[in-house]
C-alpha cells in the first residue's frame, strides 16, 4: 500500500514551505470525481462517497462530511448524468459518512441504512457532535436527515439491470458496519470498515468498539474480501482491492499479536506502548497519520483486551508537580508575569507554558487578554501533534479559550480575530460554510486591530472565500492583507497557491503552521 502522494511544492521564493509539504493555504480541489468501472464512481474527499449511475437512475454510497461537499457531489454526479438520484445509503452512524443526507434528500434520494445505524444516529449523536467540533469541524445545529427505510441483514435495490446488494457486515470500526456490493461491476462500497493510504483510526482507546482481542473486523474484512471485489471504494483513502484488505488485515492482526506477547510478559501498559511504538516495523511505520496513529492502535488493543485506560489519552504535554509550583511561586500576583514566565518557558518545556497559563486564567479570569494568549499557545502547541486526533486535544482549549475572551469582553479584537481565524481554518480545510468565521473576522474589523492583526484578519476572510470558491475576492482580501503587512507569511503562502490545486485531504494534515 503505498501513502498518499503531496501536491507538487510551491514555487521557489523567500521563507517558501519546504520541499513536498503542501501549501496550507494554497488553492485547495474539494472533492474529484473519477471513474471507476461503466457504472461506479467515486467521489474522492476527506470521506468519500461512492456513486453509481445507470440510465434509469443513480444511487450514492455516503453523503459527506458536510452540507457544502454533498452539494459539490451532486454538481459532480450532474456533470456525468442528469438521471434521477433514487438513493442514498448511509454505511454507518459516523456524522462524517451521512451530514450531506439533506442535500440528497432534496434533490430526490431515498435515504437508506442499517437499523442499527438508525439507532446510533440517535443514541450516540451527541457524542459524535462533541468529537467532530472537538477536530476543528463546525457543525450546524440541526442534526441531519436521518434515513427513513431500514433493513437488517441484507437489502437489494435495483438501477434498472443493475443490482446493489446492501450487506450488513456488523463488526468493523464501529459495530454497524454496512458495504454496498455491486455484483455486475464486481465493485464494493464499503465505508470505514476498509480504509486506504494513510495510518487508520481503528477505533477510539475508551470505547467498546473498533479493534478488539475477538476480531471480529478482520472476520468483517474477510467475507468482504469474499465477494472478490476488483475494485474497493474506502471510507477514506485512494480506491483499492483485496491486496489492501489483505494489508490491513496483517496490520490489525500485527498490533492484536504485539500487544497480547508484552502482556503475557506482565509489562504495563506504558512499557507496551514504548515497546510496540518503537519495534513498529517500516511498511507500518512510514504510513502517512492524517487521523489514526500507532499509539491510538496500541490503546485501542490495550482498552480491548485489559480495560485499561477508561479516560481518553491526552496529547497535550504536561510538566512535573514540582516544577509548575516553582514557577508559580515565584510570579507576582500580575498578569503580564505570566505571560512572560509562559514565553520564556514554551521553547523548552511546552507542558510548564501550557500550565502557567492554565492557573493565569484561574487566577484572573476575568481579563480577555489572558484567555487569548492562552489560546494562542495552545494553537501554537498544536502543530507538534502527528494527527488531526492529536491536534482536537489543543483545538477544544484555543475554541474555548477564544470564547471565554469574548464572553469577557465582546468586543476583544484579539478574541475576535483568534476565534474567527480558527473557524476560518477549518471552514476552508473541510470545504464547509465559513458564515460564521466572516462575522467574527468582519466585527474584528470595527475593532482597533494593529497592522499586522488587520493584515491577518484580510488573510483569513480570503481563506473563507476560497472555501466558497470564489479565488477573485480570496486574491482581493490576500493583496490587502499584503499591502498592510508585505511579511505576512500565510498571505504570501495563500497567493502563492492561488494558481495549485491540492486535494483538501492532504491539506487536512497541514495547519496555519506560520501565523
Amino acid at each position: 500500500m503505498s501513502k498518499m502522494t503531496p501536491p507538487a511544492a510551491t514555487r521557489p521564493f523567500p521563507g517558501r514551505m519546504p520541499a513536498g509539504m503542501p501549501n496550507p493555504f494554497g488553492k485547495l480541489r474539494y472533492g474529484s470525481f473519477q471513474q471507476l468501472t461503466p457504472s461506479c464512481y467515486i467521489f474522492r474527499n476527506i470521506v468519500n462517497s461512492g456513486v453509481v449511475i445507470t440510465a434509469d437512475g443513480v444511487a450514492v454510497v455516503d453523503t459527506q462530511i458536510n452540507e457544502p461537499m454533498a452539494r459539490r457531489l451532486l454538481a459532480a454526479i450532474r456533470g456525468v448524468t442528469d438521471a434521477p438520484i433514487r438513493y442514498a445509503v448511509n454505511t454507518h452512524y459516523h456524522w462524517d459518512h451521512w451530514a450531506g443526507n439533506n442535500v440528497l434528500r432534496e434533490a430526490g434520494a431515498t435515504l437508506i441504512c442499517g437499523a442499527l445505524t438508525r439507532h446510533f444516529m440517535e443514541v450516540r449523536n451527541r457524542r459524535q457532535r462533541a468529537f467532530l467540533q472537538s477536530r476543528g469541524f463546525s457543525l450546524p445545529p440541526d442534526d441531519p436527515a436521518k434515513p427513513d427505510v431500514t433493513f437488517e441483514g441484507e437489502l437489494t435495490l435495483r438501477l434498472g439491470t443493475v443490482p446493489l446488494h446492501l450487506l450488513f457486515l456488523g463488526r468493523a470500526e464501529t459495530d454497524d458496519a454496512t458495504a454496498v456490493w455491486v455484483p455486475t461491476e464486481r465493485c464494493a462500497m464499503s465505508g470505514d470498515t476498509l480504509m486506504t493510504g494513510s495510518f487508520p483510526i481503528l477505533g477510539q482507546p475508551v470505547m467498546n468498539e473498533g479493534l478488539s482481542d475477538n476480531r471480529d473486523w478482520i472476520k468483517t474484512l474477510q467475507r468482504l474480501k469474499s465477494l472478490d471485489p476488483e475494485r474497493i471504494i474506502p471510507g477514506h483513502g485512494n480506491p483499492g482491492g483485496n491486496a489492501e484488505i489483505d494489508f490491513f488485515i496483517e496490520l490489525q492482526a500485527y498490533f492484536l499479536d504485539a500487544v497480547a506477547a508484552l502482556l503475557d510478559e506482565g509489562l504495563p501498559p506504558h512499557t507496551i506502548i514504548e515497546r510496540v511504538e518503537a519495534e513498529l516495523p517500516e511498511r507500518y511505520a512510514s504510513l502517512a497519520e492524517v487521523w489514526g496513529t500507532p499509539r491510538y492502535a496500541i490503546l485501542r488493543v490495550l482498552h480491548s483486551m485489559t480495560g485499561w485506560q477508561q479516560v481518553k489519552p491526552s496529547a497535550l504535554p504536561a510538566a512535573r508537580p514540582d516544577e509548575v509550583a516553582a514557577a508559580l511561586a515565584a510570579l507576582e500576583p500580575d498578569a503580564s508575569r505570566y505571560i512572560e514566565a509562559a514565553q520564556e518557558a514554551e521553547p523548552g518545556n511546552p507542558g510548564l507554558a501550557l500550565a502557567i497559563m492554565d492557573a493565569a486564567v484561574r487566577e484572573f479570569p476575568n481579563d480577555p487578554l489572558l484567555w487569548v494568549r492562552r489560546g494562542q499557545l495552545y494553537l501554537q502547541g498544536s502543530r507538534n501533534a502527528r494527527s488531526v486526533l492529536e491536534r482536537g486535544d489543543y483545538f477544544i482549549e484555543v475554541r474555548r479559550s477564544a470564547e471565554r475572551a469574548l464572553a469577557c469582553d465582546p468586543e476583544c479584537a484579539p478574541g475576535l480575530v483568534l476565534l474567527g481565524s480558527y473557524l476560518a481554518m477549518g471552514a476552508y480545510r473541510n470545504g464547509d460554510d465559513p458564515a460564521e468565521a466572516m462575522t467574527y473576522l468582519s466585527k474584528a474589523l470595527r475593532t482597533s486591530l494593529s497592522q499586522r492583526d488587520e493584515a491577518k484578519v484580510h488573510c483569513y476572510l480570503g481563506l473563507c472565500c476560497r472555501a466558497r470558491e470564489d479565488e477573485a475576492s480570496a486574491r482581493a482580501s490576500f493583496e490587502k492583507a499584503l499591502e498592510l503587512d508585505p511579511s505576512y507569511m500565510p498571505a504570501r503562502l495563500a497567493m502563492l497557491g492561488g494558481q495549485e490545486e491540492a486535494s483538501n485531504e492532504a491539506g487536512a494534515r497541514q495547519e496555519d503552521s506560520t501565523q
